[in-house]
Order: C-alpha cells, then sequence, then structure tokens
C-alpha cells in the first residue's frame, strides 16, 4: 500500500483520524499539485504568493459492518466540524508530511447501496496550502551537556556549579527557504534565553517544576502549560 492510500486526519485537539485503521483510504487527489498567484507591476512579475486554496479529498469508505460505516462517517465529520467551530485549522497526513485547512464540503456517493461503503469527496480550504515535515532536536541543560567547556565544581557541593561557557551546536537545514519552528522550555528555570543566529529569544518569567513553555513560530504564540494542564499566554513576556 503506498503513501497516497494512508489518510489521516488530526483536529486541533490532536485526536488522530487513522483512515487505514477504519476502512477509509484516499484515492488518486490534488492534495500534492499547487499554484502560485502573483501580482504585476508595470508588466513584471512583483510578488508571488499562494492564497487560499480548495482541494479535493477523495474518499473510499468500505467497513466491515453497516454500524462501523455509520460510526466512522460520524466521527469524522466530529472531528472536522470541531475544528470549523473552532475556527482552528485541522491537518491531513501523508507519510512524514502533513498540511493544514478546513474540511468546508462533503460531497457523497454510492452510498444507497449499503450503509458499510460509500464515496466522500471533501474539500480541505487552506490558507496557507503548504505541506510541512517536522523534526525534533533535543538539548540537554548545563548539568548533562558534554558541550560545557571549563567551570568549577567544588567537592561540598553547592546547589549550583560554575559553568565557563558552554559550545554552540548546529542544526543542518537542507530545505530551499526559511523553516518555522517551535522551541519547548521545560522547567525549573528563570528567565530562559535562546540564541539563534545572533538572535536571542529571551522569556521574562519563572517556569515551574512540571511546567513547560511552547514559542511557535509558525503560529506567532508562546503558551505556557502549568503543571495541572492550564494554558497560559506568555506572548507578553517575551524580550523585546
Amino acid at each position: 500500500m503506498n503513501l497516497l492510500d494512508r489518510f489521516v486526519y488530526e483536529d486541533h485537539h490532536g485526536r488522530r483520524f487513522n483512515g487505514v485503521e477504519h476502512g477509509v483510504y484516499l484515492n488518486y487527489s490534488d492534495l500534492r499539485n499547487y499554484s502560485w498567484s502573483y501580482d504585476t507591476i508595470n508588466g513584471r512579475i512583483s510578488r508571488f504568493y499562494q492564497g487560499i486554496t480548495k482541494r479535493t479529498i477523495p474518499l473510499v469508505v468500505c467497513c466491515a459492518s453497516d454500524d462501523k460505516g455509520v460510526d466512522i462517517k460520524n466521527r469524522l465529520l466530529e472531528l472536522t466540524e470541531t475544528d470549523v467551530a473552532a475556527l482552528l485549522p485541522g491537518k491531513i497526513h501523508i507519510g512524514d508530511y502533513y498540511t493544514t485547512g478546513y474540511i468546508t464540503g462533503s460531497k457523497k456517493s454510492n452510498y444507497l447501496i449499503t450503509k458499510r461503503y460509500c464515496k466522500l469527496d471533501l474539500t480541505l480550504t487552506s490558507e496557507n496550502p503548504v505541506w510541512y515535515r517536522e523534526q525534533t532536536y533535543h538539548f540537554a541543560d548545563g548539568k548533562e551537556d558534554p558541550a560545557i567547556i571549563g567551570g568549577t565544581d567544588y567537592p561540598y557541593d553547592y546547589p549550583y556549579d560554575y559553568a565557563k561557557y558552554m559550545t554552540g551546536k548546529s542544526i543542518f537545514c537542507d530545505s530551499i527557504g526559511d523553516n518555522a519552528f517551535r522551541i519547548t522550555i521545560y522547567g525549573i528555570t528563570s528567565s530562559p534565553t535562546i540564541i539563534i543566529d545572533d538572535h536571542a529569544y529571551k522569556l521574562n518569567g519563572d517556569i515551574g517544576a512540571g511546567e513547560r513553555v511552547v514559542i511557535d513560530g509558525l503560529n506567532k504564540t508562546i503558551t505556557l502549560f502549568t503543571a495541572n494542564g492550564t494554558k497560559v499566554n506568555w506572548f507578553d513576556k517575551r524580550a523585546r
């Protein structure tokens, strides 16, 4: 089974609908097609851009029973409508990549034969119709990082040591354009600062035990997740 057959929908809460597990398969689609719009000045192209785009997702539903077929279609409807109601896009996964958007239409055919089988043509409306592939990198703190050079560690320990400095780490970027990023900082720490290519990302605040802060460069948000799961907007704590 090739990657085009594997349909996975993820709503904005992170709940996933794995099509293959439920008997829902992705047929040939225009998901990978794209086009650029452009503006002109004096007969010359002044800029390229991608506006709101509609793409068709043709699905085949083939379940083991009528009840299963009804449940699966209702489950998919629940996830997609949740995103529309919240004005937060979901994700369509194919292999290691995903694209974002809203399911704004559903056209059905062959549904009178049996409840366990039908064809669905979903309309994916995207504000940003690009494909993403996420890669995760981990950086240890000073106590665990062998990149720290020099420093002082007393035999009768203080609650902290005196590190000289930490060498930089490199992440190789093989894409042809800029990359969005998401930085997760785990507590305990105070006013953390991360320097990327001479640009400092600093937060003026304390992150407690069991807490984390996520700096989302794609969605332009900074969020504190407390130990009990509460989300707190930390955008105003960024150092300007």
